[in-house]
């Protein structure tokens, strides 16, 4: 009985749910980041390493790129802010190869935006081969407006 009740509560603590209707998270995958992207992305996939070597929850979706385009709209990206993936943590989208310490900025301060963006595929960024060169504008959009959030 009393390994019946710990696969039960191990399998319970297992499990998450993602309420889409309501763009939240149970507790379990507060941090838990899902990438949308298409098969054929490099950098994509180096990207998603980066996070996941890193300690962060993926979870990947592909789609192709009518269906990328229709996840962004969902979630509010401005075109002026798009790159080669989309990831969404609880309410927030986070666009492009986005540094997992300006992630982890994000959620921790939970700001009143729609989400966080890295434009473009920077060389030097994570996930993308190169040199940084300058450091990294990262824009937040609220409501149809975008500003310099932070740099990395």
């Amino acid at each position: 009985m009393g390994l019946l009740l710990a696969a039960a509560v191990s399998i319970s603590l297992a499990s998450t749910t993602w309420n889409t209707s309501q763009n939240t998270t149970t507790s379990q995958e507060q941090h838990q980041l899902i990438i949308y992207r298409t098969e054929t992305c490099s950098c994509c996939k180096e990207y998603e390493a980066y996070l996941r070597n890193n300690g962060l929850s993926v979870r990947t979706v592909i789609v192709n790129n009518h269906e990328l385009n229709n996840v962004r709209k969902r979630l509010g990206v401005p075109q002026d802010l798009l790159s080669c993936h989309t990831a969404q943590a609880g309410p927030y989208f986070i666009e492009g190869h986005v540094p997992l310490e300006i992630i982890r900025k994000l959620l921790r301060e939970k700001p009143a935006v729609d989400g966080i963006a890295l434009p473009g595929m920077p060389s030097g960024s994570p996930g993308m081969g190169g040199v940084k060169k300058e450091p990294f504008n990262i824009y937040a959009a609220a409501g149809g407006k975008i500003t310099l959030w932070t740099q990395a």
